[in-house]
């Protein structure tokens, strides 16, 4: 009896913890609209929604587009390279300029971070390049 109650628990505990890991919520980056803003020029314009887990952190990168970036949940901290970090929460936007190096983060241990990204620029360049 005492072995059927060993085994129950830690089954339990497996379950609770599998439930647990579910729960987490997933990172993602989609694009939902993307257009030429004109064939001339060859700018194109994308919308993304993206989601970051608690505690996310982005290494060190630049974009090579500008974004206007709304932040729909949580917080979002940005560092600009010359520039002091800030918070963005619900509710409030900003610009960035492609080729600044830059750091973001989900400053928040429990709660997801969610963005509607506007990017603007040439359809063959890499969304995020990392820095060394």
């Amino acid at each position: 009896m005492k072995k059927l109650l060993e085994v129950t628990f830690i089954l339990m505990l497996l379950n609770i913890a599998f439930l647990a890991q579910a729960d987490e919520p997933k990172k993602y980056n989609k694009v939902l609209f993307k257009s030429f803003i004109s064939e001339k020029d060859g700018k194109e314009v994308q919308i993304r929604e993206a989601l970051f887990p608690p505690s996310w952190k982005a290494p060190r990168h630049y974009h090579n587009s500008n974004l206007f970036i709304y932040v729909i949940e949580g917080e979002f901290e940005v560092e600009l390279e010359g520039s002091k970090k800030i918070t963005y929460r619900k509710g409030e936007a900003l610009q960035m300029n492609s080729g600044i190096e830059m750091e973001a983060r989900n400053p928040s241990n429990k709660n997801s971070l969610k963005l509607a990204v506007f990017q603007v620029g040439n359809p063959d360049a890499a969304f995020v390049v990392p820095v060394e």
